[in-house]
């Protein structure tokens, strides 16, 4: 099938690029002729490599899976950490492909579930996943970019023939994945093999909960593999019941303390209640209604009108359906309380909030499961209407993604729990490659920190050693600003080459003493032809151009000079001035002398100087709007200047850390223990508040869904 598949999907491309219209830069525009060519003739290239590729990983089925568990104990070991920086274009490959492959995957992955419990059977191992699974869309997407590379394209036909194979397997594979499973079935693998989804508690996962599913995971032919899946779905029903009946009893004492508080005349009439498949159905035709209706109590207040008017009296929710919006109305009052107004995200669950009640009417796991699909998908789109969040935080391919999360689930009218983990599955994926792009950027910036750092030290270094060196002897002002500045580099580069214990920083501290003692004479002298030539290979090495290099070799080595040299000397000068110094654009900004640390402020400064890093860190600065959430990458051990990293990654401003400990003295900087998105934080308020109001339930009936 791949056969007729990659030749259409590089014509598709051939012409996709054919209408692109013509730039102005003609190297742009002979580079895409040539992909074209590239494409034209290339298909035999790129069938052929991208059928060896699934042929070899096919063929190796327990080593990828070796390979794959032994890079999972791996990281979870403690390992020296190695940096490397990273092509841009790989870090977009890495991210466009993965993008893809999960939206693909979202799309089919029952069958994929099935396709990796068969493939378990053949490699006589646990079940394989998307990583994996030799036929998955990310293997397929890896070998489509591994043969792609014989083509030689631009960087923009590639993202071309990347998007058209994705067209063209986005339609594809539902057929293809059907018929790789069909074929295992007709060889008598797991012939009779079925699938019930299931949602395990959040924490929940036990070693017995582990042994049942390898048991489930390894029947080998029959019925035993959908029984065990089946067992398990209904022995997690029991739990999320007894959440959520905990809840109930909670929000009935809540009900009963409020009543007391608020005394007035009760409605004693007895309504029946509304079936639970009609409120679902009315939920359902609200979404294309017209009728306005944007928050819980305009729901509640239709599906009671509706419910009227075919009965025909009056009529109430269940109890339990009552329970369900009380629930979702106090949890997404406090989430209002977290967001901040007209931010991307307050949108974002604005338009969520007819899904998302659908959903709770549907599915109580959602209020007792913190790995709910739908609960995982406030916390992202949450973070995009954070208080906290700054502007820099905020990037439009986060919230494309974020978007796009959210229109899934308004696609279906029925606001089914499918849909939701559908949404999450491919939103997850997304926020996975952005966040190994945050990680790889945070690591660039604490190894660029670490690099001010060791300049830092190495200038200090050499300033040390001229004081030294000079031992209370003074120079003109001329040969002080040489020996200050250009001397100065030049004894820095040699401390970061080559540091302190080595021959080259002995040999240019000789040649400093030289230096001085031709500068503090009482006249001038022919110079050292020696001298002079070393000074002027030093000076070349730190960028100086070989006529500046000879002319200031030249004044350092005569020493003091005559009344001649003024204009020479004033010339060289400006020049000097004119001439950026070593590393002058990411050298470290010398803070002004503050005053002495109080008590409270040396405490926090100690407190602070012991943290583990990288650690959430909330500053209330001047001059912002409210507090920021900033990351804490890296503080130095010699100059303790301190590096604050965005959500992205990225620097973010200059502090350091005395500053940084009289802020937290001062209550203007707060360390978090968890980092948590508002929706995770609005619904801890909310059992915490329904707790309160019940101080002697048990610690299980009272914290549903958490482990003690």
């Amino acid at each position: 099938m791949f056969a007729q598949l990659l030749p259409r999907v590089l014509h598709e491309t051939e012409l996709a690029l054919a209408r692109t219209t013509a730039g102005s830069d003609p190297a742009l525009e002979q580079a895409k002729l040539a992909s074209m060519r590239s494409l034209g003739g290339g298909a035999a290239f790129l069938v052929r490599g991208f059928l060896a590729n699934v042929e070899t990983s096919l063929a190796s089925l327990q080593d990828a899976r070796r390979n794959h568990d032994d890079h999972a104990h791996a990281a979870n070991a403690p390992s020296a950490l190695a940096l490397s920086l990273l092509e841009e274009d790989a870090i977009s490959d890495e991210f466009v492909l993965d993008t893809m492959a999960s939206r693909i995957e979202a799309r089919n992955s029952l069958g994929l579930q099935l396709l990796g419990q068969r493939f378990g059977v053949l490699a006589a191992a646990p079940a394989f996943e998307g990583d994996t699974l030799p036929l998955a869309p990310r293997p397929l997407c890896a070998a489509l970019a591994q043969s792609a590379d014989q083509l030689k394209l631009s960087r923009y036909a590639r993202m071309q023939l990347f998007q058209q194979f994705e067209k063209a397997l986005m339609d594809a594979y539902p057929e293809l994945l059907e018929g790789f499973n069909q074929r295992l079935i007709d060889d008598g693998i797991l012939p009779f093999l079925s699938f019930v989804p299931m949602r395990v508690r959040a924490g929940s996962t036990s070693a017995a909960f582990d042994a049942a599913t390898a048991e489930a995971g390894h029947a080998a032919t029959g019925g035993g593999q959908a029984g065990g899946w089946s067992a398990l779905e209904d022995a997690a029903a029991p739990t999320v019941a007894a959440g959520f009946a905990a809840l109930q009893s909670l929000l009935q004492q809540r009900r009963g303390l409020l009543s007391k508080l608020r005394p007035g005349k009760r409605d004693e009439r007895t309504l029946d209640a509304l079936p639970h498949d009609e409120v679902l159905a009315t939920l359902q035709r609200m979404r294309a209604s017209t009728e306005k209706a944007d928050t819980l109590a305009d729901f509640r207040r239709i599906l009671l009108a509706q419910g009227r008017q075919a009965h025909g009296h009056g009529v109430t929710l269940s109890d339990v359906d009552k329970d369900a919006f009380d629930l979702l109305g106090l949890f997404m009052g406090q989430l209002q309380r977290e967001l901040r107004r007209a931010s991307p995200g307050e949108a974002m669950l604005e338009r969520l909030r007819l899904p998302l009640t659908q959903l709770a009417m549907r599915d109580h796991a959602f209020f007792t499961d913190a790995a709910h699909p739908a609960r995982q998908l406030m916390d992202a789109i949450s973070l995009a209407g954070a208080q906290w969040l700054a502007e820099d935080d905020v990037d439009a391919q986060w919230l494309g993604l974020l978007q796009r999360a959210a229109s899934h689930v308004q696609q279906d009218a029925g606001g089914t729990p499918e849909t939701f983990a559908e949404a999450n599955q491919t939103l997850q994926s997304g926020l996975q490659a952005l966040d190994r792009k945050a990680e790889m950027a945070e690591r660039r910036q604490v190894e660029a920190a670490r690099g001010r750092e060791k300049l830092e030290v190495a200038r200090q270094r050499a300033d040390q050693e001229i004081t030294r060196l000079l031992d209370g002897r003074s120079l003109s002002r001329f040969h002080a600003t040489l020996l200050e500045q250009t001397w100065a580099d030049v004894l820095s580069l040699a401390h970061l080459r080559s540091g302190e214990e080595s021959d080259g920083w002995r040999q240019m501290l000789d040649i400093t003493a030289g230096i001085i003692d031709a500068g503090t004479g009482a006249a001038a002298r022919p110079g050292d032809k020696a001298l002079q030539a070393q000074i002027h290979a030093a000076l070349e090495q730190v960028g100086y151009h070989a006529d500046d290099a000879a002319a200031i070799a030249a004044q350092l080595a005569r020493g003091q000079g005559s009344d001649d040299d003024q204009a020479s000397r004033t010339e060289l000068l400006l020049q000097l001035r004119a001439r950026g110094r070593l590393g002058e654009d990411n050298a470290v900004i010398s803070e002004p002398a503050a005053a002495p640390r109080t008590p409270e402020e040396q405490a926090a400064y100690e407190q602070l100087r012991a943290l583990r890093l990288p650690l959430w860190v909330e500053l209330d600065d001047d001059g912002q709007d409210g507090p920021q959430r900033r990351r804490l990458a890296w503080i130095s051990e010699h100059t303790d200047q301190a590096l604050l990293v965005n959500r992205r990654g990225l620097r973010a401003g200059n502090d350091n850390l005395d500053s940084l400990a009289r802020k937290l003295a001062a209550g203007r900087l707060r360390l978090l223990e968890r980092h948590a998105a508002p929706a995770t934080a609005a619904w801890d308020a909310t059992l915490s508040s329904l707790q309160r109001i019940a101080p002697d339930e048990p610690t299980n009936a009272r914290e549903p869904g958490h482990e003690p």
